[in-house]
């Protein structure tokens, strides 16, 4: 493994981020079959449907705090200026950051898919679309946080930008549902034509992140769409990483240590 790999390893397990998300994740997860069994009908889809969107949400936020501290830490102690030292090339820097990061990601997700295998007990095929995707969007995730990290000069900052830019895209699909219905209490129709052109011009340069870990995966198991969802969001991912990480290669190439 490389050194700047095994490097970001380390500095999770010393922050404690396996253990800490681990326990939240439980913890979630025991909420969700408690408010999961107080429904009337469908009470095992209630559990699984709020124990997944738990358990990625929290897996999400995880990682982008993690990354973003990690990254604003290492600038201000200088081990950024340390590892830069060694023959490496900054566009080397970037790369195996970010390699860290996606094995980081991978680790801390494997235990998430054992849990929901226990939960939900679906279908292999399912649990593995599932967690594949669930795996990609960690992957793009942690890249658009090392992006506002690397840029952004404090580590407020890029986890509000990261957790904002998560939770517009994954409601991205909802905000494009609303503007086909019609909106008969609309005061103005300009201001309801003009909602729609904002949304459907955002939906073009933000991710689909709603393609990504499918509740209901778990829950009926694989569709007739689930092929079209999975080459959806591998299409995404082959877009948008490639990008991000590109601007921050540009980025981090300009600076002046």
């Amino acid at each position: 493994m490389r050194p700047l790999m095994k490097y970001t390893l380390i500095t999770a397990t010393r922050d404690l981020l396996f253990i800490g998300l681990f326990i939240v994740i439980l913890v979630a997860i025991g909420i969700s079959y408690f408010l999961g069994n107080t429904s009337m009908i469908e009470t095992r889809a209630m559990v699984v449907s709020y124990a997944a969107f738990s358990s990625r949400f929290i897996l999400v936020t995880g990682l982008i705090v993690f990354v973003c501290f990690h990254v604003r830490r290492a600038f201000e102690n200088k081990e950024i200026e340390v590892q830069l030292s060694r023959p490496i090339s900054r566009f080397q820097f970037v790369i195996e950051y970010w390699l860290g990061f996606v094995v980081l990601t991978l680790l801390v997700t494997i235990p998430v898919i054992a849990v929901m295998a226990f939960i939900a007990p679906a279908n292999v095929q399912s649990l593995m679309l599932w967690g594949l995707s669930i795996v990609v969007e960690g992957t793009l995730m942690v890249a658009f946080a090392l992006v506002t990290s690397l840029i952004l000069q404090s580590a407020v900052s890029p986890v509000l930008l990261s957790l904002g830019f998560y939770v517009v895209s994954r409601m991205m699909g909802y905000f494009m549902a609303t503007t086909k219905i019609p909106h008969y209490y609309q005061p103005s129709i300009i201001v309801d034509h003009l909602s729609e052109y904002v949304v459907m011009a955002t939906s073009m340069f933000l991710p689909r992140l709603d393609f990504f870990g499918k509740s209901e995966w778990l829950i009926y198991g694989i569709s007739a769409h689930a092929t079209h969802d999975l080459i959806l969001f591998i299409i995404q991912a082959a877009v948008y990483i490639p990008f991000l990480l590109g601007v921050a290669i540009f980025d981090f190439k300009r600076k002046q240590f």
